[in-house]
Parts: C-alpha cells; structure tokens; sequence
C-alpha cells in the first residue's frame, strides 16, 4: 500500500502548527515514525486513519484521496489503527470485543470472526484469557487486546502509536515479531519511543520535529549521522561538558560512563557503532545548532 503526502498542514485552534507543510512519499512494509512528543506524530496519523482532516495539502494513500468521504470509508474496510490510549469495553471478554469489532470492520461471516478472535487472541499470548472479562485485565494485558482488535479484518495499512508500552520485555519481544511478520506483505506505521523497536522491525524511519520532516530513508542512512561522533568516555566523576549530546549514562565502581555525540570528543574517550538512538540524537542536535 502506497501513501503519498504533499504539502500537508494541520491548525488547531490557540495551538502551534502540528503539521507544516510535509511532503513525503511512505513504501510499503515496515516504517518507523519517530520525533519527540509534540512533533505531528499523533496528528499525522490521525489524518491517515481519516479521524481529522487537514487544513491543507493532500493525502494519497493507494490512490484514494482522503479529502473524499467514499475514500476515507473506503479506507477504514482495510485499516489496522491502535491508538496510544486504548480502553477495550470491560464487559466484554476479548472474544465478543474482537467479534464487535469484526462486526464494524464489514467482516460478515460469524464463522470467520470467531475464526480471526481465536487466531488474535493466540497471536498477543490471551488464549487462556479469550473468556475473561476485560475490566479485570491488567493494562499490560488491556494493551494485548488492542494489539489484537488492529488486525481484525486483516488490515493492508496498519498504524500503531505506542504499541509495547506496558508491556514486559518477552511481550515486547513477541509483539516485535508479530509486527515483523505483518509488515512483509503490508504497511505498518510503528510510532514509538522505544527507538530498539525501530531498529529491530523497521528498514525505513520518518523523523518529525515540530510539525516538519526532518528525516526520511533507510534507517541504516539515520544511523549513519552518528557515525564518527559516537563515543564512550572513560569513567568521569562528573558529567563531561562542552558542545557534546549525552545520549546515556551507566554507572561503574570507578565513575560513570557517557556515551556521547560530539565532534571534538573528551580526553581518552574512544569511538563506538552507532545505533538508531545515537543517529536520532545526532539529527536533534543538527537541528538545534541550526
């Protein structure tokens, strides 16, 4: 699924500019969509899902114009959307949620959204809580049935905000795998602040920073702004100063450790790989020097 964004630009009311002005054309398969909060990420996808409409530019996805109403119903028969916020009725166990939601989805046969609920269900690890009422789920579990109710209906567009927050590290990792597999034959817009979810999932990553594109390409091309001003410093009693970013910190006996984004780096620090966090603080700090 092919989506084509030009010149778009969001207002509210008494607020900064969400949107300003971006142009960007998304391939299909695995996309991460990254910037700080307040960047655009929520509204962008929002306009994608057809919650919101732009106050200008243009929004092709598959050819569909989503300025039309046909368009954007359109849409919604083949999208997947899991909201950073998502709240499942507690009443239901997550079989009759999953079937509700088959039921919004035009998904018409019984048999195949019993079907699609208990292959769900197994997919997010709640087979043997598919009968449980929901209110009593613990949010990480809640956030499971969100996971699930997104790929009711076998969405060709998937777009997910925030989707392993509350969950344990082997969840994490099962969902990781899940959007992996998702993603080989479909587009999937992961939005999150876990950056080693990006890296492990997504060959492509859109940057946003206040409303503007800042980068967009192979996630590999977004590593490599860090390449040659990643360091680690040796054990230091206090923070290192100067026009360096520090990216983290990990404390030892003899001091604490800083890996850092610098051009002239601290006395015997020495060079490390990049990852995807250290070339996302790289971008930042172009952007603030400029």
């Amino acid at each position: 699924m092919y989506i084509s964004i030009t010149h778009l630009t969001k207002d509210f009311r008494k607020k900064p500019r969400a949107l300003d002005d971006v142009t960007i054309d998304l391939p299909s398969g695995m996309i991460g969509l990254l910037g700080s909060n307040g960047a655009g990420k929520t509204t962008l996808m929002r306009i994608l899902c057809g919650i919101i409409q732009p106050t200008q530019g243009e929004v092709l996805v598959d050819g569909h114009d989503l300025s039309k109403g046909a368009s954007r119903r359109a849409l919604k028969r083949s999208l997947g959307y899991l909201p950073q916020n998502v709240d499942p009725y507690p009443n239901l166990t997550p079989m009759e949620f999953l079937d509700y939601v088959g039921v919004l989805k035009g998904v018409e046969s019984a048999s195949e959204r019993k079907r699609q609920a208990g292959e769900l269900t197994e997919a997010v690890g709640l087979t043997d809580a598919r009968d449980r009422r929901i209110g009593g789920f613990s949010g990480g579990m809640r956030r499971r049935v969100g996971i699930a109710q997104a790929l009711v209906g076998n969405p060709q567009l998937l777009i997910v905000d925030e989707p392993t927050a509350g969950l344990d590290p082997e969840e994490r990792m099962r969902f990781r795998t899940l959007l992996s597999t998702l993603g080989s034959n479909r587009t999937v817009i992961l939005s999150t602040h876990i950056l080693d979810d990006v890296a492990q999932t997504c060959p492509y990553v859109f940057v946003l920073g206040q409303g503007r594109k800042k980068y967009d390409g192979p996630t590999e091309g977004l590593i490599n702004a860090a390449r040659g001003r990643t360091w680690l410093t040796a054990p230091l009693s206090t923070p290192p100063t100067g026009n360096i970013s520090i990216v983290n910190a990990s404390t030892t006996l003899a001091g604490t450790e800083y890996r850092i984004i610098a051009d002239a780096p601290p006395a015997e620090a020495k060079p490390v790989e990049p990852s995807l966090e250290d070339g996302y603080m790289a971008l930042a700090t172009k952007e603030k020097k400029q």
